[in-house]
């Protein structure tokens, strides 16, 4: 909880943004809750639509190939450091779908066309002028193209129109739109760090899973990084668990065991829970199969009481102490108008 700003937020949106790293947000107002949830108790989801339209945050499909919203200034280096194996993984698919890397290109070109005259547009707005040129973007084609130009650095999700429904956002050309690039001397060094930064206690292999690196070239990053690291014991399967040396998770562990951790609510595919290879210190098992029913990819939201999964929320069960009901208000405030 101390890593994921969930004891002391962060005091504004991109401020959570920048040491979390990245924010799953496939859920565009899941990931919208989770970012307001980690910079403090009363940002709204205005507040944080605001530095979406301002271009200091972008969605983008960057670990794994999943959509996260990340500092735009970290997203050209994370793009760079996961493309390679984010294409092998959906290189079944594409040929699935018979795009081509001609097909690639040319969509690539129409959109970059249609973006540079027109600053932004929806996906709906894309998907029209690739048809319109002969490319179809039914079966899923669509957001394949899209996904790929993404992962070449040329689109990335950003400002989210006026007026717009709540979880709507305009793509736009990833250069016009971000002008200041972070180029970390290092990249998967970086990536390690501030993943164990925001989220440790972890192993290298959770880091390995949630990156969409392979874990010899995490254990290699964590080998040259060396005494910046520091063990914090060991998980359920004997694995080592690593924080970043002197960072609050390692004052909290010298500090000894903690009690009356606030609670929390925790929206749909939450960083807490999801963001881990093993997830057992969150959930037992039969919550862990409530929290993600049908292994289908979703992911539930839940209450964190003593820092462990207790029950799922209810939308319509408000709790009855003071607390808990400002949260339940809260998260139904993110999901409706």
């Amino acid at each position: 909880m101390e890593s994921q700003l969930l004891l002391e937020p962060a005091g504004s949106p991109v401020a959570a943004c920048g040491h979390m790293l990245a924010i799953q947000s496939q859920d565009f107002l899941a990931g919208r809750y989770a970012l307001a949830q980690r910079a403090g108790a009363s940002v709204t989801r205005q507040e944080v639509d605001a530095c979406f339209r301002s271009g200091q945050m972008v969605r983008s499909w960057t670990m794994r190939g999943t959509l996260h919203t990340v500092l735009s200034r970290d997203v050209r280096w994370l793009m760079a450091l996961t493309k390679k194996r984010t294409l092998q993984k959906v290189a079944p698919r594409l040929r699935e779908l018979q795009i081509s890397t001609a097909t690639i290109d040319t969509a690539g070109t129409l959109i970059h066309d249609c973006l540079e005259v027109h600053g932004s547009a929806s996906r709906k707005a894309l998907y029209a002028e690739l048809n319109a040129h002969g490319i179809e973007t039914t079966n899923q084609r669509g957001i394949h193209l899209l996904m790929v130009l993404v992962q070449d650095a040329l689109i990335c999700l950003g400002p989210i129109p006026e007026g717009a429904a709540k979880a709507a956002q305009d793509f736009v050309l990833l250069d016009q739109w971000v002008r200041t690039h972070r180029e970390p001397k290092e990249p998967l060094q970086e990536l390690l760090v501030r993943y164990l930064s925001s989220h440790g206690p972890a192993t290298l292999r959770d880091a390995a899973w949630y990156n969409g690196q392979t874990l010899t070239a995490i254990r290699r990053a964590a080998a040259d990084l060396g005494a910046a690291l520091s063990s914090a014991g060991v998980d359920g399967g004997g694995e080592d668990l690593w924080v970043v040396a002197c960072s609050g998770a390692e004052r909290q562990i010298a500090a000894g065991e903690r009690t009356g951790l606030p609670p929390r609510l925790l929206g749909s595919f939450d960083e807490y829970y999801l963001s881990y290879a093993q997830r057992s210190t969150v959930a037992t098992e039969e919550l862990a199969r409530q929290i993600a029913p049908g292994k289908n990819g979703m992911f539930l939201p839940f209450w964190l009481v003593d820092g462990q999964a207790q029950r799922l929320w209810n939308a319509k069960a408000a709790p009855t102490d003071s607390l808990g009901a400002a949260l339940h208000q809260r998260y139904l405030a993110f999901r409706s108008d």
